[in-house]
């Protein structure tokens, strides 16, 4: 890739089929005239045969009674205004229907206009206090022009109210997306990237009226000189000698930098056959602000459990530091830990944090002499003492740091015992926290399989043999079940072969 200039082709993985661009134009107004009289319809038609409001001209249906009315209301909704006649098949059929748009079908966006020739049997103010109609016209005051007026406030009304209720939607999607980017976790950043632009696809299709579909477009994070696409759908090209930072809009392209405070930090970039809504537009530039706000969250939540694991790892270096038989043993504890919390039944990221904080499990050997832990022979009764208080120091090293609580009981609490003759406290049964009963197991297990200044290794048969008889004593039963169960399948010969 030349610094003169690059050239992307930018694909989205795992997409097989692009969305289709539709750009059939601006479509009609739909209009329903309801009315019994054959005459009135083909007068209508004639005087708004030249209408157009917005661009967009009309596409009248016509019903001769309210019965075929309510049919094509319910086969084919989304009529923006509909002229509806009172007396047909019997004396209140349009104002029955009125009811029925608005009650039954529960459709408040559809202007309704009442148009009758015998105000006698409808008159205007009962019309108006008792039914939701949007405005009333005798036949004999509705000329052309007045009918032109008409309709037009009509439509600018049903306009008005798909904005606000485009709106709304947008609204609803922006602050329904909110929290599942601020509580997406932390190590999976392609959902969160392709969550994003879903809702973004989202935000430029609001409404049923909405002609605008993006046909190409993606997701793009920036690294040094890099651009990664994170997600996107069809095929599009890019060329640039640099990342944009200034938004760019065209009549079927839009480009909008994703920044964190002056840092540009990836980009949004759309292709579509018709210019965005502008409310559109200005729901997304609203959203991506939102994109970046989490974004940055998510790395500080990031950056926050990095130091969290750095910080683990150099205690625990501190603790091989001190015992030459420690380094191996805490990372086959790290792996047990994370294999055996799984066979349990325990999800992966809850598994992952117990097995980073078994590294801390003997960090309390800290305390203790070299000559105890080191020593080549058993341990007398005082030494044995002075050791099991490892524990506690254990314990009292990461005491008052609340993101090491599980490493903190694992610490203090790995040697009780499930039938409550362990240390520091004799804690008995479920008393003992899980991750230091799984902790228990492995940390035994190991412990027999390898060499110690002590003792010589098992073999795999003899500890397993072992683990089991303590089941119940020493060990929670289930825990012994899951690890007779990764015994079965061949989990720990790979791992015993490796360490000698």
């Amino acid at each position: 890739m030349t610094s003169e200039k690059r050239t992307l082709q930018l694909k989205s993985k795992g997409q097989t089929t692009p969305l289709t661009v539709e750009n059939p134009g601006q479509p009609p107004w739909p209009v329903l005239v309801v009315d019994d009289d054959a005459d009135v319809i083909t007068i209508t038609r004639l005087n708004l045969r030249h209408f157009s409001f917005g661009g967009r001209s009309l596409s009248l249906v016509a019903a001769s009674s309210a019965a075929q009315a309510r049919q094509i209301l319910q086969t084919s909704p989304g009529f923006a205004l509909a002229l509806i006649d009172v007396v047909m098949e019997q004396d209140d059929a349009g104002l029955q229907l009125v009811r029925f748009i608005r009650e039954t079908l529960c459709d408040h966006k559809i202007r309704l206009i009442i148009r009758t020739g015998q105000p006698g049997l409808a008159p205007e103010r009962y019309v108006i206090d008792h039914f939701d109609i949007d405005d009333y016209k005798e036949k004999s005051d509705l000329s052309a022009q007045k009918l032109y007026t008409t309709v037009r406030s009509a439509l600018k009304s049903y306009r008005d109210l798909t904005t606000i209720d485009m709106a709304r939607q947008g609204l609803e999607t922006i602050l329904g997306a909110a929290p599942r980017m601020y509580l997406h976790p932390l190590d999976s950043f392609e959902e969160f990237y392709s969550g994003v632009f879903t809702q973004i696809l989202g935000l430029c299709h609001l409404g049923a009226q909405s002609t605008v579909r993006i046909a190409n477009g993606f997701l793009a994070m920036f690294h040094k000189n890099e651009i990664t696409i994170k997600a996107g759908v069809g095929e599009a090209r890019l060329e640039k000698t640099t990342p944009p930072v200034q938004e760019s809009l065209s009549a079927t392209e839009t480009v909008i930098p994703l920044r964190i405070r002056n840092e540009t930090i990836g980009m949004l970039y759309l292709e579509h056959g018709q210019p965005l809504d502008p409310l559109a537009l200005h729901l997304l530039r609203i959203f991506t602000g939102q994109v970046c706000v989490a974004l940055q969250s998510l790395r500080v939540q990031q950056e926050l459990r990095q130091a969290h694991t750095t910080a683990v790892q150099m205690l625990s270096e501190a603790a091989e530091a001190k015992d030459a038989n420690t380094g191996e043993h805490i990372q086959r504890i790290v792996l047990l830990t994370r294999r055996l919390s799984l066979a349990m039944g325990i999800d992966a990221e809850t598994a992952e944090r117990y097995a980073q904080a078994s590294q801390l499990h003997d960090i309390g050997k800290i305390g203790i002499p070299d000559r105890i832990l080191n020593k080549p022979g058993p341990l007398d009764q005082t030494e044995f003492a002075e050791i099991t208080t490892h524990a506690r120091i254990g314990g009292m090293i990461i005491k008052d740091e609340k993101n090491f609580g599980v490493a903190r009981d694992i610490a203090l609490y790995h040697h009780e015992k499930w039938d409550g003759s362990g240390y520091p406290e004799g804690l008995r049964g479920e008393e003992i926290p899980l991750p230091a009963r799984i902790v228990s197991v492995v940390d035994v297990f190991d412990a027999l399989v390898n060499c110690r200044p002590y003792k010589a290794a098992w073999s795999l048969t003899e500890a397993v043999n072992e683990i089991r008889r303590l089941a119940g004593r020493s060990f929670d039963p289930r825990v012994v079940e899951a690890f007779c169960r990764l015994h079965d399948e061949g989990m720990f010969a790979e791992l015993i072969q490796t360490t000698h």
